[in-house]
């Protein structure tokens, strides 16, 4: 095991390719992770340790996989890609110590968005443990998993994902910034955010065009006080629908009276010449609550 040569490495991982005639598939995002101080660090970043149940979100040729295994983890995977399983099965280590990989890892072909994670994973997983999300996520579905795993009846402990560097940066962002807005906002909402580390395109094969970034997301421990979501997010969603405009010009969608949001711009306590992007979340929380909900 000492010296075996890792999956995620360049040399394997090109050997591994060739061996089984695979290619990286565009329309499902796919770009394989070759720098193994990236996947060690995305192993760091997500706090392995032995006995972790962890779901892992496409695992691809078994790259990080692998090191969430040798780490101690207990892995549940999710793939679309039919073309995988046999190559997971021989090219994952047979053994993890005094384990057999049968025990320690399993592989369900499925699409993560239409999980049923206690359904998929009851018999491998207990549930009253927390449990760890790991993923190196196509770029195309990142925020769609996001929230899926967000709004699910998962008891998750923290989500560990790799995505496109300026969505990781949305996520982080804070007012008075280009990148803060909807998405920013629907996120730190549910979860805290900390970028982990970045990982530069050449550490993939085909490489992208762009840079990533590993994300830890934890949920709060103090929820914020939101009685409807569903209008909240409608409320942020319209103010940023212009966001260089002023939030007066933008409540206009939500309040036609000028008089009606005169007086809420008022009791909300800010300048009517502010934009969407200098309100704190707790303002819009506030905001939220003085627009009547639409049925």
């Amino acid at each position: 095991m000492a010296n075996r040569i890792p999956i995620g490495s360049a040399v394997r991982t090109e050997a591994i390719v060739n061996r089984y005639f695979v290619k990286a598939k565009k329309n499902l995002g796919q770009n394989f992770l070759i720098d193994q101080n990236a996947i060690l660090g995305i192993v760091e970043a997500a706090d392995i340790h032995e006995g972790d149940q962890v779901i892992e979100i496409g695992p691809g040729i078994g790259s990080l996989t692998e090191q969430l295994l040798l780490a101690g983890a207990k892995v549940f995977a999710y793939e679309v890609d039919r073309d995988l399983p046999e190559i997971l099965a021989n090219e994952l280590p047979a053994k993890i110590g005094d384990a057999d990989l049968d025990s320690r890892f399993k592989l369900l072909l499925k699409d993560v968005l239409k999980a049923n994670f206690k359904e998929d994973i009851g018999n491998f997983f207990n549930f009253s443990e927390p449990i760890k999300v790991v993923a190196n996520l196509p770029y195309y579905i990142t925020t769609p998993i996001i929230f899926s795993l967000a709004d699910s009846d998962l008891n998750f402990s923290s989500l560990t994902l790799m995505m496109q560097k300026e969505v990781a940066e949305r996520l982080e962002a804070k007012p008075d910034s280009k990148d803060y807005g909807p998405l920013t906002i629907a996120v730190q909402t549910r979860m805290n955010v900390r970028l982990a580390l970045e990982v530069k395109h050449d550490s993939f094969m085909p490489r992208p065009k762009v840079d990533s970034s590993v994300v830890v997301l934890t949920p709060l421990k103090e929820k914020y006080n939101i009685p409807d979501y569903k209008h909240f997010n409608r409320v942020v969603k319209l103010c940023f629908s212009q966001r260089r405009k002023t939030l007066n010009n933008n409540l206009k969608a939500l309040i036609s009276d000028k008089d009606e949001r005169e007086k809420v711009i008022s009791e909300l306590g800010v300048d009517p010449r502010v934009r969407p992007e200098n309100l704190t979340i707790e303002q819009f929380i506030k905001l939220a609550k003085l627009i009547p909900t639409k049925n």
